[in-house]
């Protein structure tokens, strides 16, 4: 098996594992319970929000558990906007859906959302930015990377515009991409709200954090208990979160040179193949996006299946609409596109066959060679 979607879902190390088996077995307990096994769970919560924030160079105070990068996104961009400092939303028309789709509430709640178009390369340029940006924002949302193409937003850019024009807007980006496959600097990028995933870093699904710069106030979409003090009610998942916080401490810096080395293999291999193209730039080194001309994606996918070799046609989110991301790009061959991408974990073996599977398919199925 190889497997090449990791933008989707990746593996849960062993180490995860044992850390999320750990928990569930030493702290049975509800951390919200005042008896001696939830102190003695809450007591491992507030530790494991000590290391996670570390890894991500914030303060524990300003991390947040969630269920997963979708939460994440829907408290920030709904309980961001809705602070009501302003009426103008600004973010990119090839956000995630856990991001698209809050926006489309808001524009039905009477704000003006202004979905920024990419460039050919699957950014959205920093002066495309600028210019939407009034003194009216209240709220503006621009994922750090692409998770069809590895497009890499100016996220660390927005700060001195909002700074000059609309000083009172939050900045929130998607960071769910971008964790543990380019460098993260939060207080340098100056964001008051990133969302991050367990499940995109070897980590368990049903876990996802939210950073909140100190200072900074956001309104709570979830009623009820008031648990992670207020924000985001319902029980923490102490398992999950154990294994997250494991994850987001094995992550290197050189797994980016891992896969960016991988990915040049990657693209070298697919491009030699007469007529296909890439979509978007070179971007962060864990996504390939290439269309294979007179191959449909979902005929490319199954035959890629059949040698037991896993990739996708898009965002695992869309299942099977066409992809937005690519639409808004202007690509002519949005229906014949498939995304690879890479963990640390891929071998060089991995992608040698890959490359040399899809000679074979676009062969067979087109008779170019």
């Amino acid at each position: 098996m190889i497997y090449l979607d990791n933008c989707a879902t990746t593996f849960p190390t062993p180490e995860v594992i044992r850390s999320a088996a750990d928990a569930m077995i030493k702290f049975p307990g509800n951390p919200s319970s005042r008896h001696r096994l939830g102190l003695e769970a809450e007591k491992e919560l507030e530790a494991c929000r000590k290391r996670a924030a570390k890894a991500l160079g914030i303060e524990p105070k300003e991390l947040y558990f969630t269920s997963g990068g979708t939460e994440s996104d829907n408290i920030a961009v709904l309980g961001g906007a809705n602070i009501k400092k302003g009426r103008r939303v600004v973010t990119t028309a090839v956000e995630h859906p856990a991001v698209a789709e809050p926006m489309k509430r808001l524009a039905e709640q009477g704000f003006d959302v202004v979905f920024l178009p990419p460039e050919r390369d699957g950014g959205v340029s920093i002066d495309a930015i600028r210019e939407a940006i009034t003194p009216e924002t209240c709220l503006v949302s621009v994922m750090a990377v692409n998770n069809e193409t590895g497009a890499i937003m100016p996220v660390d850019k927005i700060r001195p515009i909002l700074d000059r024009v609309a000083p009172r807007a939050l900045l929130h980006t998607d960071a769910v991409q971008a964790l543990g496959h380019i460098p993260i600097d939060l207080k340098k990028w100056d964001v008051d709200m990133a969302s991050f995933s367990g499940h995109k870093i070897h980590g368990p699904r049903g876990i996802g954090a939210l950073y909140v710069k100190s200072g900074v106030t956001v309104k709570t979409t979830s009623l009820g208990g008031g648990q992670e003090r207020g924000l985001r009610s319902g029980t923490e998942n102490l398992p999950c979160i154990a294994g997250f916080t494991s994850a987001l401490e094995e992550m290197k810096p050189k797994d980016y040179e891992i896969m960016a080395r991988l990915k040049e293999l990657l693209r070298d291999g697919l491009m030699s193949i007469p007529g296909t193209v890439q979509n978007g730039g070179d971007g962060a080194p864990h996504v390939l996006n290439i269309s294979f001309p007179g191959i449909r994606s979902e005929v490319m996918l199954n035959a890629f299946s059949l040698r037991k070799i896993y990739v996708s046609s898009g965002s695992a989110c869309a299942r099977g609409v066409g992809s937005h991301v690519l639409k808004a790009m202007g690509a002519e061959l949005a229906d014949n596109a498939i995304r690879f991408s890479l963990s640390r974990y891929t071998s060089e073996d991995e992608i040698d066959k890959t490359v040399a599977a899809a000679k074979d398919i676009v062969q067979e199925l087109t008779g170019r060679n």
